[in-house]
């Protein structure tokens, strides 16, 4: 942090790095120059003894704090080397260090791995903060008018000296309608977020630049291969990613659902690695959401030392501290199972691998079939530059076009404008915008990329950060576990935009559309159709079972949600409340209850 009116007291900086003790067991650190204090928690994975942070360069005038793993160090430590430069660590922390000392800013595309880093310059009197490509590690940025703050996690924020915590309206209309909350606002006027392949500076005496993007995934160059030889492509760029997030110094194991992504990382594991693989699932006693049956098959096929737990409704006394964590609401359910399933695999090992962003990448979601299949045209024949001008103009009303931002919109959001207007109390209507934050620019870059490609992107800017990775980079480090996402990595994503659309999404023999084709090709020698065709389940729990009026958390949802002493009361009229538990929006019943606990660890 930056204190902007004298120096800086080590107090603050040890609170702040307390506060995330979690995501840092195994050594803390500290360095101050003057106005301006850094400090580190570690957990240790690579160059265990003398990876220590915060770290310098031999000079001392860069001093780095860094979270995260670089899965290419090697390759560039002996590029630094061969310029000249020393080592004194085996670690991936020394290797960032150089690289912005021979590079500066350039030294991000160079880079591949997951990384929120920050390097004090002190001959520029300046701090570069920056995010990794996708954003698989958080960066929150404090400024009021006594000091400018940066860290993992919000909770840490508490530890300043004035800290300004007044809510921000516009963030939480975002989180009724996606269930999170898009960067760079976070639920706090005062905090925003870094957001991913994205870097700031900050100078020592507080100016804090404009976000600066350094890199961007494009859909626009296309290669021309066969089916085959796309497999063949496909499979030897996972089993790459693969092989090289499994540099460690710790055990390691992976995360096993049973669904095509994860079931493929661990087959491309069990061809690398000379010993058995550990692997973890939870399933529910509701069998409608339990897929232990299909992890367990897939450990049997890779013959892995295979873990399981099934996750009971009192598993919602765990809500306290997920929202604790999560610092600000966010409405995935799914963070309470990823939850047990971090802690079931702390237990057995320090780092996995999970099966994160297969369906962002080759095309997997539902939501992507369900926006393709209304369309009265085929995009990818020639109709759409020749005829589709003149046919959309004669197309009967109930074919409108629908590739439209609003249209993407209908198929994700969680509590539509219709009921977002229905619950906030008049006061508060006017600082809600009509589109969620960033959406809008973001949809503009698809413009020339086809229907799948187009959502993609909007997921991989959106969903995959701010929902995906934000649940799986809290609920993993709560227990001090670090997971590792080959499928979002910046060469897979770069080689799986080359591949045409009509590769991964295609419609069946029953004229359905089907998603994820190449993906579901390499698991069909060793499993059966009915496993890898299966319909895709997600990794959701059974509200609509345990919220249901004769269900097991009905009371405790009326007791939280509809109290005349409720929180959210503050900010929305009870009886729309009433109707939205008396409905089938199980989703925006969750909504309701976290936000609920949030506002009340908020007060106190």
């Amino acid at each position: 942090y930056i204190n902007l009116k004298q120096k800086a007291q080590e107090y603050v900086i040890e609170g702040m790095t307390d506060a995330i003790a979690h995501r840092g067991p195994d050594g803390f650190g500290h360095q101050l120059f003057n106005n301006v204090a850094i400090g580190h928690r570690r957990l240790s994975i690579i160059d265990l003894a003398a990876g220590a942070q915060p770290m310098s360069n031999a000079s001392e005038t860069l001093w780095i704090t860094f979270n995260g793993e670089i899965y290419n160090y090697l390759e560039l430590k002996k590029e630094l080397q061969h310029a000249g430069f020393n080592f004194k660590t085996n670690s991936d922390t020394e290797v960032i260090i150089y690289a912005y000392e021979k590079w500066g800013v350039s030294c991000l595309k160079k880079i591949r791995g997951m990384f929120a880093f920050a390097i004090v310059d002190i001959l520029k009197k300046e701090i570069f903060v920056a995010r990794d490509h996708f954003g698989i590690k958080p960066v929150y940025i404090y400024k009021d008018n006594l000091s400018i703050a940066f860290g993992s996690e919000l909770q840490q924020f508490k530890h300043l000296p004035t800290f300004d915590n007044t809510i921000n309206h516009n963030a939480l209309n975002n989180y009724l309608w996606l269930q999170y909350i898009p960067a760079p606002l976070t639920i706090f006027n005062a905090i925003q977020k870094l957001k991913p392949a994205h870097y700031v500076t900050i100078s020592f005496d507080g100016k804090l630049s404009e976000q600066i993007s350094y890199w961007d995934i494009s859909y626009s160059n296309k290669k021309i291969k066969t089916k085959e030889e796309w497999l063949e492509a496909t499979d030897a760029a996972i089993k790459e990613s693969v092989k090289a997030h499994l540099v460690s110094d710790v055990p390691f194991g992976a995360f096993l659902s049973g669904g095509i992504d994860s079931t493929l990382i661990v087959k491309y594991m069990s061809e690398i690695l000379p010993q058995k693989v550990k692997t973890f699932s939870i399933g529910f006693e509701e069998e409608a959401y339990n897929e232990l049956k299909y992890s367990e098959q897939a450990a049997k096929v890779y013959q892995t030392e295979h873990y399981t737990q099934v996750v009971k409704p009192n598993a919602l006394d765990l809500l306290p501290k997920l929202v604790q964590h999560y610092g600000e609401p966010f409405g995935d359910s799914s963070a309470l199972p990823t939850y047990y399933v971090c802690e079931l695999a702390k237990k057995h090992v320090t780092m996995v691998l999970s099966g994160d962003g297969g369906d962002e990448c080759f095309a997997g979601y539902s939501s992507y079939t369900n926006w393709m299949k209304f369309m009265p045209i085929n995009y990818r024949t020639g109709f759409k530059k020749t005829l589709y001008p003149y046919l959309e103009k004669y197309l009967p009303s109930r074919y409108p076009k629908k590739d439209t931002l609003n249209y993407w919109l209908s198929h994700i959001e969680y509590l539509d404008t219709n009921w977002r207007n229905k619950l906030w109390k008049d006061e508060f209507k006017a600082s809600q915008k009509s589109l969620p934050e960033g959406f809008e620019a973001f949809f503009e870059n698809t413009k020339n990329y086809s229907l799948a490609n187009k959502v993609q992107y909007m997921d991989a800017k959106t969903y995959m950060p701010y929902d995906i990775l934000t649940k799986v980079d809290v609920a993993s480090m709560c227990h001090s576990l670090e997971v590792r996402t080959p499928l979002i990595d910046k060469e897979v994503w770069e080689f799986a935009a080359t591949i045409p659309e009509e590769m991964n999404i295609s419609r069946d023999a029953n004229n359905h559309w089907e998603g994820k084709q190449l993906l579901k090709k390499l698991l069909e020698k060793q499993f059966p159709k009915e496993f890898v065709y299966r319909q895709k389940q997600g990794f959701g729990i059974p509200l609509s079972k345990w919220f249901s009026n004769e269900g097991q958390l009905r009371d405790k949802l009326n007791d939280s949600v509809l109290s005349k002493n409720s929180h959210i009361s503050t900010f929305f009229n009870q009886d729309s409340l009433q109707q939205l538990l008396n409905s089938e929006n199980t989703g925006g019943m969750w909504l309701m209850l976290f936000l609920e606990e949030w506002l009340t660890q908020f007060k106190k």
